[in-house]
């Protein structure tokens, strides 16, 4: 019995620990600094300060979650949920002061000799804008109420927390995306003040609240409709009925607000959505070869680049850096290029048919080091322009009503980016539903047994990669012409791990997901200017923890959700087998 108490404390030291670790690391790479001018409420809370909390909340709240242990569920009570999570601030907390008192003690510039970023400012932001000691002992003393805040909602029930948590979220997005939502607002012609500070550029008083309350009352009616579309829904199927409103009518707002926003916008977010469109028809071909048909594809940006030069030759001009220029216009070159794009994805899935998993994965990675090795060769130098690329690539242009539209600039681009993924999404869409959509998911399940059934693996994984190769053509063809002119370091490996963790975040299979990892992996660095530099960090940091907390991504699959849970279902049919369970019990009983 003894036992559970000192789970309970090595549980804390771990969580406390580990917060401190990601406290200090986001601070000696620079990310803390980065990030203390842009206030998210007022000027007294910059995200710098979000940062410095933030792996206290996050460790506290996984900390105290209920675990399962010999049929035996182990919960803890308020009190010992709140005295974990304070030990787990304070523990964080007290590293940072730690810390602190370390680079006093040796000396900035010598600390500095290795860690660039330990400057006077940031230590000024540790401490608060105040005296060390005094700082100090704030932050510790914040770290600590936030780690007992949070675990005490990690502890209440989900139709409690996900609207506070919920709430805090939408403060946290409308304090960072200030600068998209008031555009939007004003476009509208709607005030602003009382909802974003002048002088401190973050969000009001009255806003943060109002925000806050937004949150919440969103999450809980959205709460209800579920809740009512489950009940409705189970109540027509034992009638045989349909549901009252067609899911297509749905999408009729939907279509109305993205055809809005460049209007509401403005030019420069304009073409940040633009950008994201590009990372959507590679997130949705990737999403066909690894989500659909299971294969591990780490070369892709090869894809990417034949439509981008594919796009390039087919429509330069004489002096593009390329002895084939035929000038064609880009909507009859589309096609062409995407028939190049097939062929490339044949060639290069026809030596991988046997290969699985790792294999394939090292394999595909080589192809796509080959195809940016074969740019930039001296032996299509004439055709690609080697290292120097090509240059002066025109931009498709239309004429209607006398109306002269140059899709190169920003909010024409989001129009025609707009037309290429709804056309990818359209045949994902229709693939994932039909007779090939049913082969790669038996493929992607178990490959000898689908062989096994009569499925031609051959013919399927070709396919896959067809399929793919021509729907990430489209997002190279459109990067050419948003930016004329092409050359060999657009196209690396990040691409490839850029394109995976948006399928990865947004869900694997499923389009919806796609479209919202693009916009959070794209989109919010391309709003957030201090986001730039940290990509690479932040996306292995979101990958990491969304394969360990949520595998299935933010928008899941049904399918691969069931797949991914197999494990879990079996282990609650073995405890719902248990003759008589044990009731749940606290850790404090159980050592009492």
């Amino acid at each position: 019995m003894t036992m559970a108490r000192s789970e309970l404390r090595r549980r804390v030291v771990r969580a406390g620990l580990l917060a401190a670790v990601a406290i200090v690391y986001l601070c000696l790479v620079g990310m803390v600094q980065a990030f203390s001018t842009r206030n998210i409420v007022g000027g007294n809370l910059p995200l710098s300060r979000i940062l410095l909390l933030l792996p206290s909340a996050v460790a506290a709240s996984l900390a105290v979650r209920p675990r399962v242990r010999g049929g035996v569920t182990m919960e803890l009570n308020m009190g010992e949920a709140a005295g974990a999570g304070a030990s787990i601030g304070l523990i964080a907390g007290a590293a940072v002061a730690v810390g602190i008192g370390i680079v006093n003690l040796i000396g900035q510039e010598a600390v500095r000799g290795v860690f660039n970023a330990v400057t006077s400012a940031l230590l000024l932001t540790l401490t608060l804008q105040r005296s060390t000691v005094v700082g100090t002992a704030i932050l510790v003393a914040l770290s600590t109420a936030t780690g007992a805040l949070f675990a005490l909602a990690g502890v209440l029930a989900p139709r409690l927390r996900r609207p506070i948590v919920t709430g805090l979220t939408v403060v946290l997005l409308m304090g960072m995306l200030q600068s998209v939502v008031r555009v939007m607002l004003v476009q509208l012609g709607l005030a602003t003040q009382w909802l974003y500070s002048v002088t401190f550029g973050g969000l009001t008083y009255l806003g943060a609240v109002a925000s806050f309350a937004a949150g919440m009352a969103g999450a809980r009616l959205w709460a209800l409709r579920r809740e009512a579309a489950a009940a409705d829904a189970a109540e027509r199927a034992e009638a045989g009925g349909r549901p009252r409103i067609p899911r297509a009518m749905l999408l009729v707002p939907v279509g109305f607000v993205l055809l809005a926003l460049p209007a509401l916008l403005g030019t420069f977010l304009s073409a940040v959505l633009g950008q994201v469109g590009i990372f959507v028809l590679m997130g949705l071909g990737l999403n066909i070869v690894v989500g659909y048909a299971g294969l591990l594809d780490l070369g892709y940006v090869a894809f990417f680049a034949v439509g981008a030069y594919a796009t390039g030759v087919l429509t330069a001009a004489v002096n593009s850096g390329s002895s084939l220029h035929p000038g064609l216009p880009f909507l009859l070159a589309v096609p062409i290029v995407v028939l190049i794009a097939v062929a490339a994805g044949l060639l290069i899935g026809g030596p991988v048919l046997r290969l699985r998993g790792d294999y394939l994965a090292i394999v595909t990675l080589g192809f796509g080091e080959i195809a940016r090795v074969l740019v930039t060769s001296d032996w299509l130098k004439s055709f690609l322009g080697g290292a120097q690329g090509l240059i002066a690539i025109p931009a498709p242009t239309m004429s209607v009503g006398g109306l002269h539209i140059d899709f190169r600039n920003p909010q024409p681009f989001y129009y025609l980016a707009l037309g290429f993924c709804l056309l990818a999404a359209f045949v994902s869409w229709r693939l994932a539903n039909s007779r090939v959509g049913r082969a790669w998911n038996a493929m992607r399940e178990d490959e000898q047994v689908a062989e096994a059934m009569g499925v031609s693996t051959v013919r399927y994984k070709l396919l896959a990669f067809a399929c793919g190769a021509a729907i990430g053509s489209l997002g190279g063809a459109l990067f050419a012409v948003q930016i004329g002119s092409l050359a060999p370091s657009s196209f690396v490996f990040f691409i490839s791990i850029q394109s995976l963790a948006i399928i990865i975040l947004g869900g694997m299979g499923s389009i919806p997901g796609v479209i919202v990892g693009a916009l959070v992996l794209v989109g919010l660095p391309g709003f957030l200017t201090e986001f730039a530099e940290y990509q690479p960090l932040i996306y292995g940091a979101v990958l990491v923890a969304i394969m360990l907390y949520r595998p299935e991504g933010l928008i899941p699959n049904v399918r691969r959700t069931r797949e991914l849970h197999e494990e879990e279902v079996e282990q609650d049919a073995w405890l719902e087998g248990v003759p008589e369970p044990a009731p749940s019990m606290t850790l404090g009983e159980a050592v009492e």
